[in-house]
């Protein structure tokens, strides 16, 4: 009787430690950094290898759309220092929010030797004056 309990606890742990790496394996894998463009800009810490997520402020006359090749590139500042800024390049149609001073979030690689971000995926938040229209209702 105590060697099938010993089995089943063995076995138990087996399938939780089991579960518990496949869980650690993805999250690790697919798991994205999230920095502030100042950050990308200071330190060695985002690599061109590596995906990270980055926001910032599209800045005013940068966005330049290609139709014919799908091909978007403008230059996102900094939130706090407008004076930091990061050319991205994004293969896709623009999201409808995408205007000059919008809030956007790049998921991509960085390449630091042209301060370049290519982007996998943009996402624009919605201007405020949409969040003032719902609260007032």
């Amino acid at each position: 009787m105590k060697k099938r309990n010993y089995r089943a606890i063995a076995g138990v742990l087996l399938v939780l430690v089991v579960a518990g790496y496949l869980v650690f394996k993805g999250i690790s894998e697919t798991g994205v950094y999230y920095w502030t463009v100042s950050e990308v800009l200071a330190g060695p810490r985002a690599k061109t290898d590596k995906n990270i997520r980055i926001s910032g402020n599209v800045v005013d006359g940068t966005i330049n759309y290609n139709q014919k090749n799908l091909v978007l590139a403008f230059t996102v500042s900094d939130m706090e220092d407008p004076t930091k800024t990061i050319d991205a390049k994004y293969d896709g149609p623009p999201p409808d929010a995408l205007k000059p001073g919008v809030e956007v979030i790049l998921e991509g690689t960085y390449n630091r030797e042209n301060n370049t971000f290519l982007a996998t995926v943009l996402l624009a938040k919605c201007p405020s004056k949409y969040e003032s229209e719902m609260s007032e209702s």
